[in-house]
């Protein structure tokens, strides 16, 4: 099974996005705890996208597709903005990470709640692919 969503680039479609994505964990049965981890991944790299990605103040958009395998979903980011591999992005050392003010422990949460990441750099495009397990899944 696999959704389509775009969105405009403006921090105001985050509700959009948590109401699409919890009609998909209705429909695809995402298990409570993952269906969390789910949710902070996509808002946290849209938001991501739309503060960092794009060089002009015009309105973007950022394509989201979703995909459900049996033990698994894949979230799919694609924007035309700047190219941008956070896999190849390491935060600063940090004492105290609460009073870090640079960002980034939204992407080191994007890991660790990640089963696996894989970017690239497509028709000037970001394709940026997120795969989590259901660890749950059939339970």
């Amino acid at each position: 099974m696999e959704q389509r969503f775009q969105y405009r680039s403006v921090i105001q479609e985050v509700p959009a996005i948590r109401r699409n994505l919890s009609a998909l964990k209705v429909q695809w049965e995402i298990p409570k705890s993952e269906f969390k981890q789910i949710l902070f991944i996509a808002e946290e790299l849209f938001s991501n996208i739309i503060r960092y990605a794009f060089e002009d103040t015009r309105e973007h958009i950022v394509e989201l597709a979703m995909k459900k395998e049996p033990d698994h979903i894949i979230l799919e980011f694609i924007d035309d903005g700047i190219p941008f591999d956070p896999l190849n992005y390491q935060q600063a050392g940090h004492s105290d990470p609460a009073s870090s003010e640079s960002g980034g422990m939204g992407l080191s949460l994007v890991r660790t709640f990640s089963d696996s990441i894989s970017y690239q750099r497509i028709q000037n495009k970001n394709h940026l692919e997120i795969t989590k397990w259901i660890k749950s899944a059939g339970k």
